[in-house]
């Protein structure tokens, strides 16, 4: 696990301090145009940039220059109300109501390589809800995790992350069918390392949606810190989950993000102690993540 880390840590330190934009821009003679349709004003050529402004029908803009699908542009003189000066607008504000242009009807999504990494933290509801509110006392149960990400200029993204879910409960003693808590501490702790595959899509209102999928190798064990002598019981497992969540870019090295993930984890629990009592044995859940990342 350590090793894994640390290679994560490196390759993102890597992609962060090399990878740098690079954009071919076509240099115009300043001319003139009104906006036709309300439009954001962007940071950088691409959909998922941070937001400068917006500006609305009839406003007019000088135009500098021409990379893909946007423009670049300068506010209007004298408007110091605008809140910025210079930035990138889709070439589709300039065309009537109506009416888009070939070039850009070929080109939904416009972006660049990105390689960032990320954190957060969030609430994991597990599928073997019987058996782990028995141990723990409750349904609800906090979870942390970093990881890494690529993303294509077309939208697809690739990411490896880690999560850790510790929490400490008690024993339980099962007779039969009956389960009796016990006065002996017992922590669980679930660390699956996961790979995801998914695409971002095209931004719309400052909000870049996502979706993706893939495995994730889950250890777990269960262990009595507090008691001499007691024994670690340790497993690992395969799993399976999908993933869906929208970002919100906040500057141009960092964004934030909320996201919903359902994972299956069959046949890890279930053989013996409570959660065989409750017929459960799915490690997996439903987990939601507030996300911070870092990169470009």
């Amino acid at each position: 696990m350590h090793r894994l880390t640390s290679s994560i840590a490196l390759g993102l330190l890597a992609g962060i301090c090399f990878t740098g934009p690079a954009f071919a821009q076509t240099q115009e003679a300043p001319r003139t145009a009104t906006v036709l349709r309300y439009a954001l004003i962007l940071e950088e050529p691409r959909q998922d940039s941070p937001t400068l402004g917006a500006v609305e029908v009839g406003t007019p803009l000088v135009i500098l220059g021409k990379v893909d699908d946007y423009y670049f542009v300068r506010a209007p003189a004298g408007d110091a109300a605008a809140g910025w000066e210079n930035g990138w607008i889709l070439v589709v504000a300039f065309e009537p109501v109506g009416k888009v242009s070939a070039e850009t009807s070929k080109t939904p999504r416009s972006g660049k390589l990105m390689i960032r990494g990320f954190g957060y933290a969030g609430g994991l509801f597990f599928t073997a809800s019987d058996s782990f509110e028995t141990i723990l006392g409750g349904g609800f149960n906090s979870v942390f995790g970093f990881g890494g990400q690529v993303v294509l200029p077309n939208g697809i993204y690739a990411q490896a992350s880690v999560d850790r879910f510790r929490d400490t409960g008690t024993r339980a003693l099962v007779s039969g069918s009956q389960v009796f808590t016990l006065d002996v501490p017992n922590r669980i702790t679930v660390m699956p390392i996961l790979a995801t595959v998914g695409y971002q899509g095209t931004r719309t209102g400052g909000v870049v949606p996502y979706f993706g999928g893939g495995i994730g190798w889950y250890s777990l064990e269960e262990d009595s810190p507090s008691v001499p002598g007691s024994d670690t019981i340790s497993s690992r497992h395969m799993g399976y989950h999908i993933v869906g969540g929208a970002e919100f870019p906040v500057s141009r090295w960092m964004a934030l993000a909320g996201e919903l993930q359902w994972a299956t984890v069959p046949g890890a629990i279930g053989d013996t102690g409570v959660s065989a009592v409750f017929e459960e044995n799915d490690l997996g859940g439903t987990t939601f993540r507030f996300k911070v990342l870092f990169g470009r």
